[in-house]
């Protein structure tokens, strides 16, 4: 499976999220369309110049530097062309964010299509080898859907429950055990739907029965590992050598084996093989992958919080984001989202990474448990290196190069310690792991969140102070900006004197009118309590912008002037278009119609 392809697709999953949204389109449709057709043609024949002057010998490798670059467009879409809002006009994106999602990896696959496309070109061209195009592009696609078939279920699944499930059921999803929640979910289809998917997508047959079969599923039962069937892989039209042990479940698992290695290797050579790959297996190796990725997505939905409170107590971390409010939209977005793109980088293609090569030397290992020596997994490797075109000196982040494995084999060959070495190097380094992601986890319960909250919130108003007095009265937001933070610190005078401020630079700033509306409507201090101007500014509020959080304050301010009926309506409404915070519309629905249930009975008697 390409590791490195699912790396940028997650890295391009937050570029698709992280891009902002103004509800404006920043060009006329028909001149986005146009720019997005000139971007992409530019695309195309930048790809067919760089591969078509590449050498043969570097054409592979260009090719994968090239489906990395396939982000660039990819950011260009949604970070100047504002792909987002052209997406936005479909009133179903609007309804499902899943869509915009799917919609944005489908551009991206686009950009990695015309790369494989122009390669498979070229290949055929030098080679003379006739792969057919169609053929090529949808085979380097279909390596990559089974990562995507988790995703898009739990995509799917959680964009229905958020929309239609039961008020119980969907503050679950809601609640903080919602990390495990998708793990378990996650861990479930693994298990069950992928390996099945595999079998479909890659077009496995079961292996005809035969002495060479019979022996291999002998050798496979003295290894102790249990399996469903096994299946010939057709992986580049047979010419790929390579084998693979896809399940978790055995009722579940399959072993693949491609043509390749069937035709050329000796059934001895196989069975090392097998044995490297069912090895994976008896260590659990593909658990920890899905332990790996359960620990990166709880420590940093554990994390995000405090990091975001001790980042926003430091003066110099606020000044930064005074200077990316002063800039364009799209690089705050984008600066925003890079730091969890090079969280993404460091954390699965280095630590990960590390691991993934060292559990592969611990698979090559188990030959000198199964066979007694290393002779026929060294012959499988040097003929997989030959008919693989000369990929021996090749390493990747996750693989050590053939030429690596071969050395370390023959070393442990002479000195049977490596081996105990090896073994003891990955227990250390996974009980470090382990300690170190626990100590992590419970990091939060341990750290002065309060108190950095408060120097946040001191640092943030004395800075957007600074910023008022030097820039003057032409930028609303930062008294907007102000307002809020002196309303969560309960400082109801001086944060309406800032929404008023505001209303004054922009009387029909739909954020300043929402917030004073709200202010006025639900303020602790009584003094500051006016329903009827409250309502008065949220029906204007929800004129400009009819989001979610505006009609929530509308709906409020008509709950507070007595008019339950209208706030049970206008709050329905805004439950419709919410696409997150829905438990707390809910919450809110329950409350105005109780109230009207209750006033029911009084105008009876």
């Amino acid at each position: 499976m390409p590791y490195g392809q699912i790396i940028t697709l997650m890295v391009a999953l937050v570029l698709i999220t992280g891009a902002p949204s103004n509800h404006t389109l920043a060009f006329p449709l028909s001149q986005g369309l146009f720019l997005w057709t000139a971007k992409t043609v530019l695309w195309w024949f930048s790809v067919r110049i760089l591969l078509n002057r590449s050498p043969i010998s570097r054409l592979h490798t260009l090719s994968e530097k090239l489906e990395t670059l396939a982000l660039i467009p990819l950011l260009v879409d949604f970070y100047l062309l504002d792909v987002k809002d052209m997406l936005g006009i479909i009133p179903w994106f609007k309804k499902f964010n899943m869509l915009e999602e799917f919609a944005g990896l489908g551009l991206y696959f686009l950009y990695l299509a015309l790369v494989w496309l122009v390669t498979a070109q070229v290949t055929e061209r030098r080679t003379a080898h006739e792969q057919g195009m169609s053929r090529a592009v949808r085979e380097r696609f279909n390596m990559i859907l089974p990562a995507l078939v988790p995703y898009f279920l739990l995509s799917i699944g959680f964009e229905l429950a958020a929309h239609f499930a039961p008020p119980w059921l969907r503050s679950i999803f809601n609640s903080s055990f919602s990390p495990l929640l998708t793990l378990a979910i996650f861990s479930v289809i693994l298990a069950f739907l992928v390996p099945p998917i595999l079998k479909k997508i890659w077009r496995c047959i079961p292996m005809p029965d035969s002495a060479l079969k019979r022996d291999l599923l002998d050798f496979i039962r003295k290894t102790g590992i249990s399996f469903n069937e096994i299946y010939i892989w057709p992986l580049g039209e047979g010419r790929a050598c390579t084998a693979a042990v896809v399940g978790i479940i055995p009722g579940f698992r399959y072993i693949f084996i491609t043509p390749c290695l069937l035709k050329y290797l000796k059934t001895e050579e196989i069975e090392a093989v097998l044995s490297h790959e069912t090895e994976h297996v008896r260590q659990h190796h593909i658990l920890w992958y899905v332990f790996f990725l359960a620990a990166y997505s709880i420590i940093m939905y554990r994390l995000m919080d405090p990091a975001w409170s001790w980042l926003t107590s430091r003066e110099f971390f606020v000044s930064l984001l005074i200077k990316l409010e002063d800039s364009p939209e799209q690089i705050a977005a984008l600066a925003a989202a890079l730091p969890m793109m090079a969280m993404i980088v460091l954390y699965f293609r280095y630590l990960m990474g590390w691991f993934m090569r060292n559990f592969e030397r611990q698979a090559d290992m188990s030959v000198f448990r199964t066979q007694g020596h290393p002779w026929h997994m060294i012959a499988a490797l040097e003929k997989v290196a030959l008919f693989s075109g000369g990929t021996r000196d090749k390493p990747s982040w996750h693989h050590f190069s053939i030429a690596e494995r071969v050395e370390f084999l023959y070393q442990a060959a002479q000195v049977p310690e490596l081996l105990n070495r090896h073994e003891k190097r990955l227990r250390k380094a996974k009980t470090t792991f382990i300690s170190l992601a626990l100590v992590l986890f419970m990091l939060p319960g341990l750290l002065p969140v309060k108190s950095w909250k408060r120097s946040a919130d001191i640092n943030l108003a004395r800075l957007y102070i600074n910023q008022i007095s030097s820039h003057g009265e032409r930028n609303a937001d930062w008294y907007l900006m102000l307002g809020q933070i002196l309303s969560e610190r309960k400082q109801y005078a001086r944060a309406v004197q800032a929404y008023l401020k505001a209303l004054e630079v922009e009387p029909d700033n739909p954020l300043a009118l929402n917030n004073l509306a709200w202010l006025y409507a639900t303020s602790e201090d009584k003094a500051f309590r006016k329903p009827q101007e409250a309502l008065m500014l949220a029906i204007k509020a929800a004129s400009i912008k009819p989001d979610s959080y505006i009609l929530d304050t509308l709906a409020e301010c008509f709950f507070v002037n007595g008019y339950f009926e209208k706030a049970i309506e206008t709050e329905k409404e805004a439950i419709l278009k919410a696409s997150h915070n829905r438990d707390y519309y809910m919450q809110q629905l329950q409350k105005f119609q109780t109230a009207l249930m209750k006033q029911q009975p009084a105008r009876q008697e």
